[in-house]
């Protein structure tokens, strides 16, 4: 391995479909405000190069601030960017962290297939891999996008 750098961790993946159509989910994925409601309070805005950041509550040394970058955004199909945050001193919640996130929108006959993919994390951070990889971590927080989801859809 090259000096300096440091084995990376398989990508998180999430996959699932979503009665509702492409453009709604959409939304809830690029809207301050929505974001608010399934992951964090932000200062999002779906342009590229558009630095932006996650707010949560503060852990030991960490201020509970993440800080972003949108890399793509592509209405309705593609959007990533980047998730930097967290403290080395901490393990589990809140240690450093340094990856980028894609969701991927693919439309169906019956809905949307949406598809999430977490990559970047290394050895240094693999509580915080594990956290995300299980029921609490990314399952926890695309149910909870879900139901933004389904409520955007029922108010018309």
């Amino acid at each position: 391995m090259a000096e300096g750098a440091e084995a990376k961790l398989p990508s998180i993946t999430i996959e699932g479909m979503l009665i509702e159509p492409d453009e709604t989910i959409w939304r809830a994925l690029t809207e301050a405000d929505l974001i608010a409601q399934w992951f964090m309070a932000n200062d999002f805005s779906p342009e590229v190069g558009h630095k932006f950041n996650f707010r949560t509550q503060a852990v030991g040394p960490w201020d509970g601030v993440s800080e972003g970058e949108v890399l793509a955004a592509e209405p309705f199909w593609r959007l990533q960017y980047s998730w930097r945050g967290g403290s080395h001193e901490l393990e589990g919640f809140g240690r450093y962290i340094d990856t980028v996130l894609t969701w991927t929108l693919s439309p169906l006959s019956n809905g949307t297939h949406v598809r999430l993919e977490h990559a970047g994390f290394t050895r240094d951070n693999a509580a915080i891999h594990a956290m995300m990889s299980s029921e609490n971590g990314w399952a926890a927080v695309v149910n909870r996008l879900a139901k933004v989801v389904t409520d955007l859809a029922q108010e018309g």
